[in-house]
């Protein structure tokens, strides 16, 4: 009996599936088309013809500079409304040649003399002690190095390496003077060794700043 029960049940379940998925829908044979929409007589579809125009620039606008821009010549050769004037060309420092017991600088002289204090004073190369703006002239301080021979046995058994460096404090004056179309700086007092070694740095030490 229950066997008969449950096949009962289970043939009674696949004949209500069968009509419902069979079944067709036919509902949208009756549907009916809605009126399309209509715009109203009284109300008019607004001009936009113009909307997308690019108005034109004007001659004057084309010439405002924009603000912080360099001005430009309108008169000058080849020049655009349009086009901004090239920034000016600064001219570089001149710089100083080592020639000789001197350096030749192409600069005038009180400009030369005025670059010279001021590396004596940057470069801690030597002290200066005195100034004269007329003769364009510094009386500076500074040490230099000197080097006593010994006698020739030492020379012989030390194969020449022997030898006393001393360091001696020397004062020598700095002249600024004309020379063609610039200026000549030159070391003055270097007398002895001492002297001459502080001079040859003290031009080096100048040449260096003023290049």
């Amino acid at each position: 009996m229950l066997a008969a029960l449950v096949s009962a049940s289970l043939l009674g379940g696949c004949g209500f599936m069968h009509r419902h998925f069979e079944r067709k829908n036919d509902e949208y044979k009756t549907a009916v088309e809605s009126r399309p929409l209509e715009v109203p007589p009284d109300l008019d579809t607004p001009n936009s013809a113009g909307a997308l125009t690019v108005p034109a620039v004007s001659a004057r606008a084309a010439a405002t500079p924009t603000p912080g821009a360099a001005p430009v010549d309108a008169n000058a050769p080849g020049a655009d409304a349009g086009t901004a004037a090239p920034p000016p060309v600064v001219a570089a420092t001149p710089g100083a040649l080592l020639s000789g017991n001197g350096l030749t600088v192409a600069d005038a002289v009180a400009s030369t003399w005025s670059r010279v204090g001021l590396a004596l004073e940057r470069s801690g190369a030597a002290t200066i002690v005195n100034r004269d703006d007329a003769g364009y002239t510094y009386t500076v301080e500074t040490t230099g190095t000197t080097t006593s021979k010994p006698g020739w046995f030492k020379r012989a058994i030390t194969l020449g390496r022997a030898g006393n460096k001393t360091t001696a404090r020397v004062q020598l004056t700095v002249r600024v003077a004309a020379e063609g179309a610039g200026s000549r700086v030159s070391v003055e007092g270097a007398d002895d060794d001492a002297s001459r070694d502080a001079a040859r740095a003290l031009l080096q030490a100048l040449r260096d700043r003023l290049s």
